[in-house]
């Protein structure tokens, strides 16, 4: 210890001279500085060397993940459906907390699942999706709340049954509706005795009053197919797989097909959301009404879309996009929202009406998506063929570099289309379709504009 402070000392003596000799040599004021800046950092070693080793322990903490906007609408989605159920998961305000956690596991538990606390691409859909069949259900749904005597939690399993193929239960005491308001009679009109009243006709038999409850019923033919419930069904044959179908172990191409169409739906979704956020002055409610109103416009074209081949009905489109002298810009926007309201409302019409659009406007990614509806009979008539046509188009602009539909694994996207598109070929047939609507003059078009503040 002596000698190093002994050595340390003598540094400091020599720094100390050595400034003081430039100092008288330069005669300058930097030099001094210098020299104290020197004797500063002699002092600063020795004061350093008597001082004790203290140990210093650093602890980091890293900020929380930021929730994007997306991420937390979905989660109050979540808490919102939760809470409907009868899981309590407290307000929603879109962060999965310990209560939100505990709630998921009741519903979980309750389906039978196991209860991790952590939803499953397909728990979260089902949930979501039954939550919203739930609000619209009106009296079918009220009766299976009353049936199962489980209130709404009856309708997830309800819902799942008819995934399964088991119909829903119909409750025996039928809903209550409101007494008619009996109408004014009006007073009689008196017949002279002269003239011999015409006697009058006998009533037409009225017709027997709908069972209560039941869905009115005006036009003949099968129910419109439902995306929901299509993906329902594709998500639960995923879970029972253990996972997405790859290209190296394809044994079903529909059902990676499937997968792929339910995949792009969601991230349709997440886009039409987050764009119809940046539209200012219009509702959502607003905005669903306007793309309501919209759709049926385009029945021309989806008449086409089964009727034609693909050239065609890409040539007739861009001319429609074209006649409309809408900015690209604004109706591209427009469609994209329109898509994503459609498939969360379930409504094919909507949704397929704002792909064409897309397609008109030379976005060929989308190309995937009429495939979908073609091969599904999604609002058109269900064409193999045709489906297979656009979706091989779909692939193709895939691989040259289009902007894909889903943002993760483009590639192994397009490779996957291939593959399963190829598989599916060779078994295809062209059924000849005659319908006079596919070739019938357009008129009377036009797009929503209530998202006209929105960008692509």
């Amino acid at each position: 210890m002596t000698v190093r402070t002994t050595l340390i000392s003598i540094l400091a003596a020599a720094l100390a001279t050595g400034t003081a000799e430039r100092a008288a040599a330069d005669g300058g004021g930097e030099a001094f500085v210098g020299g104290l800046i020197g004797s500063a950092i002699g002092t600063a070693i020795v004061n350093q060397q008597r001082r004790p080793v203290v140990e210093r322990h650093y602890v980091t903490r890293r900020a929380p993940a930021p929730v994007n906007t997306y991420q937390r609408e979905q989660n109050r989605q979540i808490q919102t459906a939760l809470n409907y159920f009868g899981f309590p998961a407290g307000v929603p305000d879109g962060v999965l907390g310990a209560n939100s956690r505990a709630a998921i596991g009741q519903y979980q538990a309750f389906l039978g699942y196991p209860a991790t606390g952590v939803l499953s691409e397909y728990e979260r859909a089902f949930l979501t999706s039954s939550y919203d069949r739930g609000l619209v259900g009106g009296p079918q749904a009220a009766q299976i709340m009353a049936s199962s005597g489980q209130g709404t939690r009856g309708l997830l399993l309800a819902y799942r049954q008819e995934q399964m193929g088991v119909p829903a239960p119909v409750a025996t005491t039928p809903v209550v509706a409101a007494a008619p308001v009996a109408a004014p009679v009006a007073a009689p009109v008196v017949v002279p005795q002269a003239v011999a009243a015409a006697p009058a006709p006998a009533p037409e038999a009225a017709a027997e009053p709908a069972a209560a409850g039941a869905l009115p019923s005006f036009l003949p033919g099968a129910a419109a197919a439902s995306i929901d419930s299509y993906c329902n069904r594709i998500n639960l044959a995923t879970s029972a797989n253990g996972g997405f179908v790859t290209v190296a172990a394809m044994s079903d191409p529909s059902q990676a097909l499937g997968e792929q169409f339910c995949l792009a739906r969601t991230y349709a979704i997440e886009q039409g959301d987050s764009l119809a956020g940046t539209v200012q002055g219009f509702s959502m409610a607003e905005m669903e009404t306007q793309c309501d109103a919209f759709a049926p416009t385009m029945t021309g074209y989806q008449a086409r879309l089964a009727a034609q081949d693909p050239a065609e009905v890409r040539a007739a489109l861009q001319d429609f996009v074209s006649s409309t002298g809408t900015p690209p810009a604004q109706m591209s926007g427009s469609a994209r929202i329109c898509l994503g309201i459609g498939y969360r409302t379930d409504d094919a019409e909507v949704a397929l009406a704002s792909a064409m659009v897309l397609v008109g406007l030379g976005e060929e990614a989308y190309d995937e998506l009429l495939g979908h509806h073609l091969m599904n009979g999604f609002a058109t008539p269900k064409r193999t063929d045709h489906g297979l046509e656009w979706l091989g188009t779909a692939a193709e602009a895939l691989a040259a570099g289009a902007s894909p539909l889903v943002a993760n694994g483009a590639r192994a996207h397009a490779a996957l289309l291939q593959q399963a598109v190829a598989e599916l070929a060779e078994g295809a047939s062209a059924p000849v379709l005659q319908d006079a609507a596919a070739t019938a003059p357009l008129k009377g078009l036009a797009l929503p504009t209530a998202p006209a503040a929105a960008s692509n």
